[in-house]
């Protein structure tokens, strides 16, 4: 629903603030006609400025109390960073203003997420709508990975006070004991697995390159049009292992609501053209990438270390399902890669019985499959109420 510029979706004090940015920009006076929210999110509003032009404000979120979020902060950095790149992968960056907390960039259009592919589009496009996100990470990734002083520097001008690297692998250390706990309480000795278990931080930085890592670089935060793959909403982005990003493909998607199956016959081609746009770039990952992407699979089972212990009592909803049927999903991916590579192979034996004492333990957890790609007679994911496709 489009509201007035002066309503509820832009106060008075933003939409001045967002005119003279784009004043400043463009060398014109631009005037916001309207409005409105998207996807019902109060801190994301598309700007209607006439004449069929808009664009996209994002607005710090609330913040809590003695707590310092840095999101926007992170974001604005990320989006001057990447408007350097010659083919963008990202929305383009207009504008900002930290101290009013907007930032304004390229409004991307109508068109489908990969999201949507996967949740109500046709096998043959979801599959090529993957690699076209698959080639977008790629590209991302192969033209970071030359760059790393161009990002600390805007992230020590806006961001000061956040952490240099990505959020991810300070939690891969925090959440660690709540692992172990939910171990514990299954009653597994972790043996020899502790081992490699506080290690992965340094595994994964030592198998893997580093360069931007998106940190949330799900379905739904990507457009795709006339075959290109764009990514947005970098609020968790920093410098890092990127194999934590590749591993979407192969987890999959291990932070996001719109979780299915991922066949390996629909995966494996995605993975290959990410790993064609790293060698388009002279990249060559070395022996040791695979190894990375099993530290990468193992670090988000550690990660949800918390919820891995909930889930022992409770299988809440999120999304197109439980999450149990995520957590079979992660452990049986990282056995995969693991066994395939020889990669930690204690944490590996820790997760192979942790599979089997859960299957054991829930044995009607069923792993559905995303509609697009469904087999006969397979169960599908469920569709939430709140989300309406943009096919």
């Amino acid at each position: 629903m489009t509201e007035s510029a002066a309503g509820p979706a832009l106060p008075p004090a933003e939409r001045q603030a967002a005119e003279a940015l784009l004043a400043d920009a463009w060398g014109e006076r631009t005037e916001i006609r309207a409005a409105e929210a998207i996807w019902d999110r109060s801190h994301v509003v598309r700007l209607h400025l006439g004449a069929d032009r808009s664009v996209v404000l994002k607005r710090r979120g609330d913040q809590e109390p003695g707590v310092q979020d840095w999101s926007l902060e992170i974001e604005l950095a990320a989006l001057e960073y990447l408007n350097a790149m010659p083919v963008p992968v990202a929305p383009r960056l207009l504008a900002a203003d930290p101290d009013v907390g907007i930032l304004l960039m390229e409004d991307l259009g109508p068109g489908a997420s990969l999201a949507d592919s996967l949740l109500t589009g046709q096998r043959g496009q979801a599959k090529a709508d993957l690699i076209a996100y698959a080639r977008a990470l790629g590209s991302l990734h192969a033209w970071s990975t030359q760059r790393p002083d161009e990002l600390a520097e805007l992230r020590a001008r806006y961001a000061p006070g956040a952490m240099t690297g990505t959020m991810w692998m300070s939690r891969l250390e925090s959440r660690k004991d709540a692992f172990l706990g939910a171990v514990a309480t299954l009653g597994r000795p972790v043996g020899a697995a502790r081992d490699e278990i506080n290690e992965l931080g340094a595994t994964l930085n030592a198998t893997g390159f580093h360069g931007l890592v998106h940190g949330d670089a799900c379905p739904d935060n990507v457009r795709i049009v006339d075959g290109r793959c764009r990514i947005f909403d970098f609020e968790t982005s920093g410098w890092g292992p990127v194999a934590l990003d590749a591993v979407y493909l192969l987890a999959p998607f291990p932070t996001c609501w719109c979780f299915a199956r991922l066949p390996a016959e629909v995966a494996a081609p995605a993975v290959d053209a990410y790993r064609a746009r790293l060698a388009a770039a002279g990249i060559d990952p070395g022996p040791d990438w695979e190894a990375a992407l099993a530290a990468a699979l193992a670090g988000w089972i550690i990660i949800r270390g918390d919820l891995v212990a909930r889930l022992l009592d409770k299988d809440p909803e999120w999304g197109t399902t439980t999450m149990r049927p995520r957590l079979l999903t992660w452990l049986r991916s990282f056995i995969e890669v693991a066994g395939r590579t020889g990669a930690l192979p204690r944490l590996r034996a820790l997760a192979m019985m942790l599979d089997d004492q859960l299957s054991l333990r829930w044995p009607d957890t069923v792993v559905p499959d995303y509609p697009a790609l469904a087999r006969p007679g397979s169960a599908s994911v469920d569709l939430p109420d709140w989300w309406h496709p943009n096919l």
